[in-house]
């Protein structure tokens, strides 16, 4: 039941949202079908895709607080 409430309230305040109650089911397959296919990647493009959400989260990590000298990236740009 609170579940239900839950999702009713993200609907009400995401009208254009297009989740529904019967497509939760559908969701997840689609979640567990994009989840296969990452994981069937060559080794590479994983690497690319991660160095790529990387790029994105710094600057969002850089803003809120200085970045630990472990969290610095590598210089790997040609």
């Amino acid at each position: 039941m609170k579940r239900r409430k839950f999702l009713e309230a993200v609907l009400a305040v995401f009208p254009a949202a297009t989740l529904s109650f019967k497509s939760v089911p559908e969701a997840t397959e689609t979640k567990s079908t994009w989840r296969r296919a990452q994981a069937s990647l060559p080794l590479r493009e994983k690497v690319r895709i991660l160095l790529e959400l990387q790029k994105q989260d710094l600057p969002l990590i850089r803003k809120q607080r200085a970045l630990r000298s472990w969290e610095k990236p590598w210089p790997i740009e040609p």
